[in-house]
């Protein structure tokens, strides 16, 4: 009996023991990164850190939300439900025009992930931006990253803003209609419809956007895209949020510029995969060189994309264009990772 009452006590010690650690450790802290479209193929980098467990790593629990249509992005980061926002860089500059002090922490995507196809019927009269005054380009609403992306085109061939026509897109099938018709010039195609429209034999390629090396060649510089963005009283409050952040993405955008697009599509999650059907890993393929980056923003693919915002709508003019982005974090996160 001696023995047993020996035994249980030790028992309940380490018991006691194991509950006093337990009560004593910290909460893990809890972030909450708010993602546009996280199915969407460029949305895959969030998936690959967090398959990975570059979040868990960082010891902190990462909750990642889908956007929703009734709870806008930026009400939910500026009354502090969301820490953190996976948008594209452009909603840094309008936001701050609009007295909204945000800032990219990390940029992930460096070219817009997109192709510009022309009409078959137009394609000897527009071969190249100096060629598209008096066109006609279906590229959505006025403040969409497609439009920005028509307007770039536009203002790098000498032209200015008033000088083509912008259409709305209708659907797939309408604006394929539209293109074989006549009635438009030109289509701002983000990965995949490139994929449907090419298959419709009515047109060819304008100009490749899915690469670094050909948004250069048709905008001269980067085009920033994918962002994690954050506000900025937030990343001056908690600093360690956005490192947490950057330290996850940087190691993801290394995995994904390491390895080939099988071993990419292996880490994300079937459900997630199926969108595309049997043609994921072809999407896959198109979109990963949007990602051909370490973290950093460029300075002039910034500075690019501003200028062209600002020149579709002077109030744009206002911004610092230098408080819409940092690059301290991820400059952090890539020394301690060499």
């Amino acid at each position: 009996m001696k023995g047993l009452a020996a035994f249980l006590f030790c028992l309940f010690s380490a018991a006691a023991a194991t509950a006093s650690s337990a009560a004593a450790a910290p909460p893990r802290e809890r972030i909450v990164l708010l993602v546009d479209e996280i199915r969407q193929i460029r949305s895959f980098p969030v998936l690959i850190a967090e398959q990975l467990g570059y979040f868990r790593d960082e010891g902190v629990d990462v909750t990642v939300m889908n956007t929703r249509n009734e709870e806008p992005y930026m009400d939910m980061l500026m009354d502090g439900r969301v820490d953190a926002v996976m948008a594209y860089f452009h909603h840094n500059i309008v936001q701050r025009a609009a007295g909204k002090e945000i800032e990219a922490v990390v940029t992930l995507g460096v070219t817009p992930g997109m192709r510009v196809l022309v009409a078959d019927q137009a394609r000897d009269k527009y071969k190249k931006p100096a060629d598209l005054k008096a066109s006609r380009i279906i590229s959505g609403g006025a403040g969409s990253a497609k439009t920005t992306i028509a307007n770039y085109l536009v203002l790098a061939g000498g032209h200015k803003l008033d000088e083509y026509t912008r259409t709305g897109t209708e659907g797939k099938g309408e604006n394929a209609k539209a293109l074989r018709e006549g009635k438009a010039d030109l289509i701002v195609a983000p990965t995949p419809d490139g994929f449907f429209y090419e298959g419709q034999g009515a047109v060819t390629l304008f100009a490749d956007l899915t690469t670094l090396e050909g948004t250069r060649k048709a905008l001269g510089v980067p085009f920033p895209s994918n962002t994690i963005f954050m506000r900025s009283a937030l990343v001056k409050e908690k600093p360690e949020v956005a490192q947490h952040l950057a330290n996850a993405f940087v190691r993801a955008l290394k995995f994904i510029n390491t390895h080939t697009a099988e071993e990419i599509m292996a880490k994300i999650p079937a459900d997630v995969r199926k969108q595309y059907g049997d043609d994921y890993l072809k999407v896959l393929k198109e979109q990963i060189p949007m990602f051909a980056n370490d973290g950093r923003m460029p300075e002039d693919g910034a500075l690019g994309e501003y200028r062209v915002l600002a020149e579709a709508n002077p109030k744009y003019k206002s911004v610092d264009v230098k408080q819409t982005y940092t690059n301290v974090f991820v400059d952090k996160a890539l020394k301690a990772q060499r």
